[in-house]
């Protein structure tokens, strides 16, 4: 039966990875995105206002996660199977009524959210039934091989896509096979969401069955132990009794740590490390999901766009890099050095976004600089996608984590809808009057300047949240000695 259970540990691993990989199909909306402006005839501003709404799907996060820990895994993936299937199906019959469609973008909108709402559902469930399935010091690995699957996903989609459905239409984007990437979508979610519904499972309670049993022999052995040891003392009152005392004192040395608390979502919007996180993931995550929906536009207006395939590949690989190091090194970091404040991790994602935004914003037309500065912005996502996952443990517990960090995500929809928009008011204040294009490096240095700005107040919330940690652990002490 154990080894049954372990199997299933490892099933349900494979299906996050499929699940996953699914996911990142949100994050290369950038291969299509100029097919579907021209499909369409969109502005950009509409354009924007679809990516937008793939990336606000992010808010269903929070719903998701209470699914999970209320109806379970099953439940959970089957929503998601309904809803992803469904909005890829409908944003391919789109493309067969071009003329219908060219005038209500909100209803791609509508479309674009149902399909990424629904990756979200799958991806809250995996993420939710693995981290319980394995031990707290794997967390970091975990969900880093997840954000790493969920990064390099698009650069597999951008590959795909431009391999098979651009066919040499570069100029004219329309012509490309946007509709039969959008049915292949809609079967491959289809696939994975029926796959996961089926086999992702957390440990039965069976295996909870076999641990009690376990720990009661264990404890059995710990009083026969005990016994021993007080028979001993009597014999030898003065040599083993110090040798308890020893060992007694190490053990309350590692008991003096804050115990971590399981707390609902309820609970956790009255700390005030809640609202720290909701803005940080509001400015990181909105600052580095506006530039990937945006860098094809980008690499447009300094007349680069023959060069688009380097930055919808390179991007995504450098991304996982973030993701992959971003779960390993803080399971390292929190092991070799437990007082360490834990949101210190969030320092690498924070400094990165400000050192790529100003690189951008210094960049002009240059090739090199505008790969440099993506590289940089991609290893801040990257990793901050992972590590904000992790301190929504660390701050909150593992019992409500698929709620809590529902809950948080909403900032990172939220922030990416907003600077998003943003975006699309400075490039279209730049554009020529009655054109829906920009050209030169006006049509997003000052967007980029400001956004250095932002970053760099981020910064500084993240040090405060650093002494906030610092302080309850002294508080905590103190109490201990007192």
């Amino acid at each position: 039966m154990f080894e049954t259970m372990i199997r299933q540990k490892y099933v349900s691993l494979s299906v996050g990875i499929l699940a996953w990989f699914m996911g990142g199909i949100v994050f290369a909306f950038n291969a299509y995105a100029i097919a579907l402006k021209q499909t369409f005839n969109y502005t950009q501003t509409e354009l924007d206002y679809v990516a937008s709404s793939g990336d606000l799907a992010i808010a269903v996060a929070f719903p998701a996660g209470l699914m999970v820990d209320n109806f379970g895994p099953r439940v959970t993936c089957t929503v998601s199977l309904i809803l992803t299937t469904l909005g890829f199906a409908l944003m391919w019959i789109a493309t067969q009524f071009k003329i219908f469609f060219a005038t209500k973008s909100w209803l791609l909108c509508v479309f674009y959210f149902l399909a990424s709402g629904g990756t979200i559902f799958i991806i809250v469930a995996t993420k939710v039934v693995n981290c319980r399935n394995f031990e707290r010091k794997h967390m970091g690995k975990i969900l880093g091989l997840y954000s790493t699957i969920y990064g390099i996903c698009p650069a597999i989609f951008s590959a795909i896509y431009e391999g098979l459905f651009v066919q040499g239409h570069i100029e004219d984007a329309e012509n490309q096979k946007l509709s039969e990437f959008l049915i292949m979508l809609a079967f491959l979610s289809f696939c994975i969401n029926l796959y996961a519904a089926i086999l992702l499972k957390t440990e039965s309670e069976e295996m909870d069955g076999y641990r009690e049993v376990e720990l009661a022999s264990t404890k059995q052995n710990g009083d026969e132990t005990k016994d021993a040891t007080t028979e001993g003392h009597d014999n030898d009152p003065d040599g083993t009794k110090k040798e308890v005392n020893d060992k007694t004192e190490l053990i309350s040395k590692k008991t003096e740590r804050l115990s971590q608390p399981d707390m609902t979502c309820w609970q956790i919007i009255k700390t005030i490390q809640f609202y720290y996180l909701i803005i940080i993931s509001l400015i990181i995550a909105g600052v580095g999901g506006s530039f990937t929906n945006n860098i094809t536009t980008v690499v447009k207006s300094a007349s680069l766009e023959r060069y688009a395939i380097i930055f919808t590949v390179v991007m995504p690989i450098f991304s996982s890099f973030g993701r992959f190091f971003g779960g390993m090194i803080p399971d390292f970091i929190f092991q070799k050095w437990p007082d360490i404040p834990k949101s210190s991790i969030l320092l690498f994602p924070g400094i990165c976004s400000c050192v790529g935004q100003v690189s951008f914003s210094i960049s002009d037309k240059s090739l090199g600089g505008l790969i440099f500065s993506s590289m940089i912005m991609a290893l801040a996502y990257g990793s901050f996608y992972t590590q904000n996952n992790l301190i929504a443990i660390q701050f909150f517990g593992l019992k409500y984590y698929g709620q809590n960090s529902g809950l948080i995500a909403i900032g990172r929809g939220i922030g990416i809808l907003t600077f998003q928009k943003l975006f699309a008011f400075f490039y279209e204040t730049n554009s020529p009057l009655g054109s829906k294009y920009c050209y030169g490096e006006d049509c997003y240095r000052w967007y980029f300047v400001l956004m250095a700005i932002i970053c760099f107040c981020v910064v500084f919330l993240i040090f405060c949240l650093m002494k906030i940690e610092r302080d309850q652990r002294l508080r905590h002490e103190e109490a201990k000695v007192s």
